[in-house]
């Protein structure tokens, strides 16, 4: 439990990192956030495709049920965000013109954050509980995508006024959610072996989801038509990273 722990604060020291780098240096951080992203992308298609899912077909004779589970997952992740979309932050995509639905934007970001790394600790917990190996390498791909991700928390709530230091605390507080999420996600494994193929098919297909329909669309509007090598070597780099850990 104390490795699984230790995993699980990961996350939160590379979700720091990049707050922090935000704060020391704002103009060079915008430029490294896009690479960034596509690294992250990378990292989440690397441990889906390289580590879960073989994982999981490896000893199985029927690959169909688990690939079903993998799109449950895809599936579920997509019904989730749309949710989230429409009940949630449905005022968001006014803030410029409608001030009045600002004010609990900052709110609904740390709650979405919080949610999120909870959910990342289950995820982490289930793939380590299948094998510790498969655990570190899950770790890793969440932790990827935590500096890109904080870097663009920090700078909403900065904007909207908050203090540095308010920031800081916030983003440490939120970052230790993933360690209840970890000692669920343990303990979920533990009682449903029988079933945790199925679950790691599933976070596979969030891993995904992730890659496919969140990163990498924002990896190409940020990137117009002017990067090239910038967005494709990170990439190209994370996915070679994982596959190295992983074999």
């Amino acid at each position: 439990m104390g490795q699984l722990i230790f995993y699980s604060l990961i996350g939160g020291v590379f979700s720091l990192i990049g707050g922090l780098l935000l704060l020391w240096n704002y103009k060079l951080v915008q430029h490294l956030v896009t690479p960034l992203l596509s690294f992250a992308a990378g990292a989440f298609l690397g441990a889906a495709l390289l580590d879960l899912l073989p994982e999981v077909l490896e000893n199985s004779s029927k690959p169909q049920p688990f690939l079903i589970a993998l799109l449950i997952g895809f599936t579920a992740w997509f019904i989730l965000e749309r949710l989230i979309m429409t009940y949630f932050f449905k005022h968001q995509h006014q803030q410029e013109t409608h001030s009045d639905h600002t004010e609990s934007l900052p709110t609904l970001l740390i709650l979405g954050d919080s949610i999120h790394n909870f959910l990342d600790g289950i995820v982490i917990a289930l793939a380590y509980v299948a094998n510790p190996a498969l655990g570190l390498t899950t770790t890793l791909a969440v932790a990827a995508h935590e500096i890109p991700q904080e870097i663009g928390d920090f700078s909403l709530l900065l904007y909207r006024g908050w203090s540095k230091r308010k920031v800081v605390v916030i983003n440490i507080l939120q970052s230790l959610l993933t360690v209840p999420g970890v000692v669920l996600g343990f303990y979920l494994g533990q009682a449903l072996k029988l079933e945790l193929p199925f679950l790691l098919a599933g976070a596979a297909g969030i891993f995904i989801y992730l890659a496919a329909s969140d990163i990498i669309p924002e990896v190409h509007h940020r990137a117009g038509h002017k990067q090239f090598f910038s967005v494709v070597l990170p990439l190209l780099l994370s996915l070679s990273w994982v596959g190295l850990l992983t074999f």
